[in-house]
């Protein structure tokens, strides 16, 4: 508690230093971009803290992202039906998911090489397919799936709230919570608990691959085109939103909410880098900057805590 205390000061600071400094910050027009950038990686997020909890983590939610949207932009321009292109699409994200699982969690090569070479494969697949050139041009019905806007929020945030709330709910209130953290805190004791930790990781593997194919079709959707580099560094921002709200990366540890506000901040940074008129070169230089300080400071908090 102390730790999403200590991100909603951040927060705050960080929206009266901007409003203090900026005069467009808090303008509506700007409030709307930022949380509606922010919800596509909110949706990623939601998963994959669930995912870094168990002790897991996956590197190729990019690559993902790349090829769910080419193959529903291929498949519509093709004449597929828009609702038989979505779930092919995403059936080939829950194969991505369902191969990282069975490669990491059941075969046990290491995450950090596993998933990277999935997404070279993915990426490679899609360039392939495409030939760098990106389908365009699609019915409006699915056009309507990204571009449709309430109160001036696309849909992308309104499934970032279902995603969040849902997945908080079965985290902190159901027993699939529970041991996703008793896995990340000790495999051993999970086993002799009953917990088929086998089962759980390549699970959760599937929900992220799954929540990065929807990511996928909105982008897809919203922007009337698909590109092979649709995202760049989602899943590494994901990473460092859930270790900045208080996430471990060898598991055990993590709220949803703590990584949402992490993600704000960095949203937030981001943002000012824009509104301060700085290069946005210098952008992931200061969100690694901002990783690297909430790393060592959980390395100092064990250090602390050892002596």
């Amino acid at each position: 508690m102390k730790r999403i205390v200590g991100l909603v000061v951040i927060n705050i600071i960080l929206i009266v230093v901007l409003k203090l400094t900026t005069p467009y910050f808090l303008t509506v027009d700007n409030i709307l971009v930022l949380v509606n950038n922010l919800a596509l990686e909110a949706i990623v997020l939601g998963g994959y803290t669930l995912l870094l909890i168990s002790g897991h983590f996956d590197l190729s939610v990019d690559g993902i992202v790349a090829l769910t949207g080419i193959s529903v932009g291929l498949l519509l321009v093709n004449g597929v039906a828009w609702p038989l292109a979505i779930f092919i699409a995403l059936c080939m994200a829950a194969l991505v998911g369902v191969i990282n699982g069975f490669v990491v969690v059941k075969i046990g090569i290491n995450g950090l090489i596993a998933t990277l070479t999935t997404w070279w494969i993915c990426i490679g697949v899609t360039y392939g397919m495409t030939r760098a050139i990106a389908p365009f041009g699609f019915p409006e019905v699915f056009q309507a799936i990204g571009q449709t806007k309430f109160l001036g929020f696309r849909t992308a945030v309104l499934v970032a709230i279902i995603v969040i709330v849902v997945l908080s709910i079965i985290l902190h209130f159901h027993k699939t919570g529970a041991h996703i953290y008793a896995v990340g805190d000790n495999k051993q004791s999970s086993a002799m608990m009953g917990i088929n930790a086998t089962k759980l990781g390549i699970k959760l593997y599937v929900l992220v691959a799954i929540l990065a194919g929807f990511v996928a079709i909105l982008l897809t959707s919203r922007n009337n085109a698909a590109s092979p580099m649709a995202v760049d560094g989602m899943a590494l921002r994901v990473i460092a939103a859930v270790v900045i709200g208080g996430g471990n990366l060898s598991g055990g540890k993590g709220t949803i909410i703590g990584g949402l506000l992490g993600l704000c901040i960095m949203g937030i940074l981001g943002n000012a880098i824009i509104q301060w008129g700085i290069s946005p070169y210098w952008q992931k230089s200061l969100l690694g900057g901002v990783l690297l300080v909430a790393v060592l400071s959980e390395r100092l908090k064990l250090i602390t805590r050892s002596v």
